[in-house]
């Protein structure tokens, strides 16, 4: 009876870790099959790999792995990353083909010697891969082509093969990213501008509750750290997203033109929050809260909807939505500020909460101008409309 009766639990177990292993398998598939752009990332890695190693066999490279090393180091998210990895590694390349070059036509009698005039090449190679990125490699090739070096090969013709396998890489890359589904950078742009703005919206709830005299400053102060983090590197994002559509344009292959303006309307909405997140710093006193209830609930209700409806904007390139009903709750808020100045109230207040009145008030005139320049820029950045 004991024995029928373990042997049905451990049934149970194998069933038990079968499931598990079912739901597991479930979840990385839902992963996988959710994160497209991934996807075509692999795919387009893939084919950059086979086609570089096809071609440096057929054409009998010596060293046709940096054909293949150059393919996928190229092969980035977008088209302008690929383009600027491209010519980087390029650039790098053939700064570093000639410092090995020349280290070879200096006579070194000895390995101490030698060691002195590699030492020395590589000091200016690595005070330009220091000051500037695209250089970043150019020490490396210098090595490679001093220490490749067999017998009486010419290094001038060593550099040149490495430069060539680089170029033939670099094309290869360039091309696959460009016909193999491309993913160009306005696309990385409208996701990272909606995220921004996404971000924002949350800020935006969190600076509002720091207002309330019930509210835990602690929790709400180490929430909005997080969120805060999260949004500086989405900016960044989008200024490197940004960056991309300018190669991209360089190249003729852009949708979409002044990313700049786009960019410079995001940076200064977002100090607009940095304001009201000063303003915001310290709870309100009840008689405050009690004046200006109504209409900053207005103002934090239309505007969380105007970042949420902008944000779904920018993500799908469609028109953006009007500021309207957002002004107008700026306005009745503003009209409410001034009754406040001018009550006898404003004498009683602490210092820190009437100077947290006038930011506030600055911060929102400010939202009131720069949030339909926004939407300018939005209108701008959106596809044109189907017609027909």
């Amino acid at each position: 009876m004991m024995w029928v009766l373990e042997k049905e639990r451990g049934g149970a177990g194998v069933g038990m870790s079968e499931n598990n292993l079912k739901a597991q398998a479930s979840a990385a598939w839902r992963f996988v099959a959710s994160r497209r752009a991934e996807q075509r990332f692999a795919i387009r890695v893939m084919v950059a790999s086979f086609l570089s190693f096809m071609l440096a066999r057929t054409l009998g490279l010596p060293q046709g792995y940096w054909v293949m090393l150059t393919a996928v180091i190229v092969m980035q998210s977008n088209i302008g990353s690929s383009l600027k990895a491209a010519t980087d590694r390029l650039t790098g390349t053939v700064v570093g083909a000639l410092g090995g070059f020349l280290a070879t036509l200096v006579a070194a009698n000895g390995l101490v010697a030698e060691g002195l005039v590699i030492a020395l090449v590589l000091g200016p190679l690595a005070f330009l891969s220091a000051s500037n990125p695209r250089f970043k490699i150019a020490p490396i090739t210098a090595i490679i082509v001093v220490l490749s070096r067999t017998g009486h090969e010419p290094a001038f013709w060593l550099a040149v093969e490495r430069v060539g396998e680089i170029v033939l890489g670099g094309f290869i890359g360039v091309a696959v990213a460009l016909f193999v589904l491309p993913a160009r950078a306005h696309s990385d742009l409208a996701e990272r501008v909606g995220a921004v703005l996404a971000l924002l919206a949350e800020v935006w709830k969190l600076e509002i509750a720091s207002l309330d005299p019930g509210a835990d400053a602690v929790l709400l102060k180490t929430k909005l750290q997080g969120v805060n983090d999260r949004l500086r590197a989405t900016v960044a994002g989008a200024e490197t997203a940004g960056e991309d559509m300018k190669r991209e344009r360089s190249a003729r292959i852009a949708e979409y033109g002044d990313t700049d303006a786009l960019l410079r309307s995001l940076r200064r909405f977002r100090h607009d929050f940095i304001l009201v997140g000063r303003a915001t710093a310290a709870a309100w006193p009840e008689t405050v809260t009690a004046w200006l209830q109504a209409p900053l609930a207005a103002v934090t209700s239309t505007l969380e909807t105007q970042l949420n409806a902008a944000a779904a904007a920018a993500r799908n390139r469609t028109a953006p939505p009007s500021a309207d009903a957002f002004i107008a709750a700026i306005d009745a808020f503003g009209n409410e500020l001034e009754r406040l100045r001018a009550d006898p109230l404003m004498t009683e207040l602490p210092p820190e909460t009437v100077g947290g009145l006038f930011t506030l008030g600055f911060a929102f005139e400010e939202m009131r101008r720069e949030l339909p320049e926004l939407g300018n820029r939005l209108a701008e950045f959106a596809r044109p409309a189907a017609t027909g």
